[in-house]
């Protein structure tokens, strides 16, 4: 069986700590010892409400916060005792999609500014072949290199300006991609297409992604596994058919249960039906969710 991309052990992240003069410890855990695999060819959904601790969670995947306690390996290595050229290469090898594309994108740079000075860092083009580069690689997201390689990022589209920031992190040819809320600034109209193209390079290059969602029906669509978190603890993790089809949470019934449903009436009957199958409203079972 082949080693995981990404491995978590106990991992734990604290904010906070002893007030002045010796008072009481305030820290707070946005993290709260959670375990996870992330292996190649894999998409793993991490989902819950806003200050469940996702994104702290994908920062540290990604090495950019480091954690209380517990332990990240990389393939095995734990990222603790990373040399230089391990985060060399671990940082081409694991690579973030944030949520707004306007904001990871360098307003002052054309697009091809923005893809050759990847292209270049790492050594994966010459002066010669720069060109053709940015051109596959903007073919490679769906983009026409005469269009676009001169644009700016205000000149783009959101929806555009997210593929420009995919097709920069897939130049390095990455093992794994961490893509916090990658669709949730974008047009509902725009954000299948995305979705689209994440699934196909994630299939035709094997590669794991991470994906940071509250959509169910994205996470339905795409993933693999998920974990359900709230609180920085994980409540529930397994199968995405097991979690979301049967969930064992009162905690991940109450996130299906405010899941968009195209028809009226399905969606009261589900809801109707949850709160009688859980004996109260979902909303009270958020506040008593179990860790």
């Amino acid at each position: 069986m082949s080693v995981p991309i990404i491995t978590g052990r106990a991992i734990v992240k604290s904010f906070g700590g002893r007030s002045w003069f010796g008072g009481a410890d305030t820290s707070k855990r946005a993290v709260d010892t959670i375990d996870l695999d992330v292996n190649e060819g894999e998409t793993l959904a991490i989902v819950g409400e806003s200050g469940s601790g996702k994104s702290t969670l994908a920062r540290m995947l990604l090495g950019l916060v480091k954690p209380t306690s517990g332990e990240i390996a990389y393939y095995g290595q734990a990222m603790s005792g990373f040399s230089a050229p391990d985060w060399a290469k671990f940082r081409k090898s694991v690579q973030p999609i944030f949520q707004d594309p306007a904001s990871s994108l360098n307003p002052r740079m054309r697009v091809d500014t923005t893809l050759a000075n990847v292209l270049r860092r790492h050594k994966l083009a010459t002066a010669a072949t720069m060109d053709s580069a940015i051109g596959e690689l903007l073919a490679s997201v769906g983009l026409d290199a005469t269009q676009f390689h001169d644009r700016y990022p205000h000149q783009l589209s959101g929806g555009q300006q997210q593929r420009i920031a995919i097709a920069r992190a897939m130049a390095v040819r990455p093992k794994l991609i961490i893509a916090d809320e990658p669709l949730s600034s974008l047009d509902m109209s725009v954000q299948a297409q995305i979705l689209d193209l994440l699934v196909s390079l994630k299939t035709s290059r094997n590669l794991g992604l991470v994906l940071i969602s509250h959509d169910l029906n994205v996470v339905d669509a795409i993933a693999d596994r998920v974990i359900v978190m709230y609180l920085g603890k994980v409540v529930e993790a397994g199968p995405t058919r097991q979690v979301l089809g049967n969930p064992a949470s009162d905690y991940t019934r109450s996130l299906l249960a405010a899941k968009l449903v195209a028809d009226p009436r399905l969606a009261r009957e589900r809801r109707l039906a949850m709160e009688a199958a859980m004996g109260k409203h979902p909303q009270s079972t958020i506040q008593g969710a179990s860790p």
